[in-house]
């Protein structure tokens, strides 16, 4: 086995944290590209549109990343 799902959180056989990273990531970029519309819209301000990515993409990155394992790839990003 190279690796499993634990509690939401990716983790290989050498307890590595990078595909778990990947994963994150891409969710991350999934949701704010669901908010396209919201990020396009003109009548919506800057202040509020920072307020819906920290409320929405933000917290999709970040959901468990305080358990990752810090390596040099992971300081990078």
């Amino acid at each position: 086995m190279e690796s499993f799902t634990y509690l939401s959180s990716i983790i290989d056989e050498r307890g590595g944290s990078d595909a778990d990273l990947k994963a994150r990531i891409g969710k991350a970029m999934a949701k704010f590209l669901q908010l396209k519309n919201i990020w396009n819209s003109k009548q919506l301000s800057t202040d509020f549109n920072v307020k819906i990515f920290n409320m929405n993409v933000k917290t999709v990155r970040l959901y468990g990343a305080e358990t990752l394992r810090t390596t040099n790839i992971i300081k990078k990003v």
